[in-house]
């Protein structure tokens, strides 16, 4: 039989992970050794967590066990995770799409790069642990298309005081050279957490700052029949993050406990975009050429407040916990924008100078409330719960013509939109173990207003829904070390409030993005059949089918080369696969967590302008801890993964794959921890995407350079930490979609 070289790496892989399997089997004995024996007068055992654990509901990722997360963001821990992946603006499940992201329980209302500039604000050293929820119960909102990931922060239970101080350094490559007069790209960070426990109270804090320089940017190229338009966009940014979390419990009685938790952001990006926009005729030669540059300042200050209060009602296990939440984002920005077109020759064009100045707002705040009550009994455990969600999202932009120093009002680019949106929900769900059997379902039923008006357009949209979101799970342990899951859940996926706004925002004289007011949401039911062994192999057949779904599209006019971009539902999405991973430890002083998904996606498209598309795609990961001495005082990181060509929405990609390496060193009694880590170390991370729109072979082309080198030092204060119960608050589903 003769291997494709594309697939070769895949079954090398799958062989080595089956020959390490047989391996750990082989050496496991009947007997053992008898014990030394010592007379001891104190025995202390401290053992650090696996760094990926496998549970019924969840798989979880210990960051305070992994060498290559020290010092990192929020961002890049999220993207060593196995199986997680995340690009420009998604962050998702390798094979099985986008996810919601949670920090302790509530859900972080914000998107795209809004999102990933907030978990860029968070430090490695504030989070214990990120929780890869696939099929949530009925108790979790049911936004999120292949489910959720929770991200819970460090807290410690020890009476008394404990904390943590940390530092890092990183020096970004865009290759060693100099780009737009700066050489030094890269960032520095410091923070800090810290507890304080009574018998009655407890005190949390965590604070982190980072700033610094880099890169971002993307590319697009279009065939038109008779040229070739061709398009880089690239912002030069410093950054400023400022993080602060505070909170407090006070335990009222043994049976009730209530608490507040605050936390604040602030994130500066100042900087400037360099587009460069040249058209080809079909013999290569350049036709004409399009620069661009525009300035930007965009601060945003984030405000999340929680009061909860968690009560027992009697000594069987009745159980009522409340929560009242508030969100505020508030981002603000402004730009001085010019754009000149030059002939072939790169002569300036006369009356070819376009200039702008536009200001933007965009405010959101929103208010939750929800209960959850859990019954336990003699039959089954029983959980009811309800929630009240009221968003109220106001953004403007305002473009000013600049003409010779005048500022002419552009109302045709102009905009100023409110948008609310309320929601209700409730929920029930039942578990149940009988014999060898354990059994969840539950039935969520959320019912959705919204209203979004444009001022300047003078339009306005309403919509009214309801829909109940099942979600099934079955666990059959059939015999010792194995069992056989089965899940099912329906779920929904939201617009980001920024795609419903009909907004313009320019890139070039002749391309911007547009927001769609009638957008709708996608809808979602995920299928997976799952077979365990020991806890540590899991081998699972998945079908997730993605209905009325949405992406965002570029459309050509070949008659005067306008581009523009915006999100259209157009989209039916089958996929289905296999998926096998092991979490090994054949050697002492090795732990290996390995991934191998193969997964077919077929995406129908319902406009006729955007044909259909189909393929097969391989995702495989590795990571691997290993320990280059007794104690462990010194370990060292290997992590690699690919993704070979996949669909992704209405194109394809290329094989993409990331390389990383790290060293970690303990010292002081381990309360030292100094780490020296290189991430995607051959600049291989950024994928291409080839589409097809109106007949036009379309290009997207990441700039997502993610090589850098990190130097990190933390220290423990006080007592050992160890972590604490978290309690999530009740904005979960809201704070994801700005």
């Amino acid at each position: 039989m003769r291997i494709s070289k594309n697939l070769l790496p895949v079954f090398l892989f799958t062989d080595l992970l089956l020959m390490t399997s047989l391996g750990v089997h082989a050496q496991q004995r009947d007997t053992l050794p008898p014990p030394a024996v010592r007379q001891l007068s104190e025995i202390s055992i401290v053992r650090q967590k696996a760094l990926v654990e496998r549970k019924t509901d969840r798989v979880i990722y210990n960051v305070t066990s992994s060498v290559s997360a020290a010092g990192a963001n929020g961002l890049e821990v999220m993207a060593r995770v196995p199986g997680l992946r995340v690009t420009d603006n998604l962050i998702g499940i390798a094979g099985k799409g986008a996810v919601k992201v949670m920090v302790n329980g509530r859900i972080i209302p914000l998107a795209g790069e809004d999102l990933q500039r907030y978990l860029k604000s968070m430090s490695a050293g504030e989070i214990a642990r990120i929780e890869v929820i696939t099929n949530p119960s009925a108790a979790y909102d049911a936004d999120g298309n292949a489910g959720l990931i929770n991200i819970v922060t460090r807290r410690d239970r020890n009476q008394g005081f404990s904390g943590e101080i940390q530092a890092s350094g990183k020096l970004s490559d865009y290759g060693f050279k100099p780009l737009y007069g700066v050489s030094n790209y890269g960032t520095l960070a410091a923070g800090g957490n810290f507890s304080y426990n009574t018998a009655k109270w407890s005190l949390y804090g965590n604070l982190n700052y980072e700033h610094g320089r880099f890169l971002e940017g993307f590319g697009i190229d279009l065939q038109y029949p008779n040229q070739r338009w061709s398009q880089t966009d690239t912002g030069n940014y410093k950054i400023r993050n400022l993080n602060l979390v505070l909170g407090a419990d006070y335990k009222i009685s043994n049976r009730t406990t209530i608490g507040f938790n605050y936390s604040g952001a602030r994130t500066v990006y100042l900087g400037d975009d360099h587009v460069n926009n040249p058209v080809y005729n079909n013999h290569g030669q350049l036709d004409s050429l399009l620069r661009t540059f525009a300035t930007y300042q965009p601060v945003a200050w984030s405000t999340g407040l929680n009061l909860h209060l968690v009560t027992k009602l009697d000594s069987s296990g009745k159980q009522l916990s409340v929560d009242a939440d508030y969100f505020n984002y508030y981002r603000t920005d402004q730009s001085d924008f010019i754009s000149q077109r030059y002939d072939a020759k790169g002569n300036a064009i006369a009356n070819g100078t376009t200039k702008y100045f536009d200001t933007n707002k965009q405010a959101i705040n929103i208010y939750t409330l929800k209960a959850d009550l859990q019954i336990p009994t003699a039959f089954a455990n029983y959980a009811f719960g309800g929630k009240l969600s009221f968003i109220d999202n106001y953004s403007n932009v305002f473009y000013y013509r600049n003409l010779a120093g005048e500022m002419e009002y552009d109302k045709n680019l102009s905009n100023e939109y409110d948008y609310t949106e309320n929601t209700q929900s409730v929920y029930a769900s039942a578990s149940k173990e009988a014999g060898k059997w354990k059994l969840n379902a539950g039935l969520r039923m959320e019912a959705t207003q919204t209203k979004g008006v444009s001022h300047v357009q003078n339009k306005s949209m309403n919509n009214n829904y309801v829909k109940l979101f099942p979600s099934f799970s079955a666990a059959w342990n059939y015999a010792n070390d194995n069992h056989l899951d089965f899940t099912f859940g329906k779920r929904i996926n939201r617009p980001v409030f920024w795609d419903l706004n009909p907004y313009k925002s320019l890139t070039t004289a002749y391309s911007y993005l547009e927001g769609n007011p009638y957008l709708q949401p996608e809808y979602n039911s995920n299928f997976e059949l799952s077979h365990h062994w020991r806890e540590r192999y899991t081998a699972a057949a998945f079908l997730n089918i993605t209905n009325n779904g949405f992406n965002r599209i570029t459309i050509a006019t070949p008659d005067d080369h306008t581009v523009y971009t915006t999100p259209v539902n157009f989209l039916q999405i089958y996929r289905y696969g296999l998926s096998v991973s092991a979490n090994l430890q054949p050697l002492p002083w090795l732990e290996s967590i390995n991934q191998v998904s193969g997964y077919h996606t077929a995406a129908r498209s319902a406009l006729p302008n955007i044909p259909d598309i189909d393929g097969m795609s391989v995702y495989l990961s590795t990571n691997n801890n290993i320990a280059l001495n007794k104690d462990k005082t010194w370990m060292v990181a290997l992590n690699f993964w690919c993704q070979f060509p996949e669909v992704d929405h209405n194109g394809k990609s290329n094989t993409y794959y990331n390389m990383d390496l790290g060293v970690k060193a303990l010292c002081l009694q381990k309360r030292m921890s100094i780490s020296l880590n290189g991430a995607d170390l051959f600049r291989s991370s950024a994928s291409i995407v080839r589409s097809e729109v109106n007949y036009i072979p379309q290009t997207f082309t990441h700039f997502q350079v993610n090589r850098h080198i990190r130097l990190s030092v933390s220290y423990k204060l006080g007592q050992s930490t160890r972590k604490r119960e978290v309690r999530g608050t009740g904005n979960e589903e809201e704070k994801k979609r700005t």
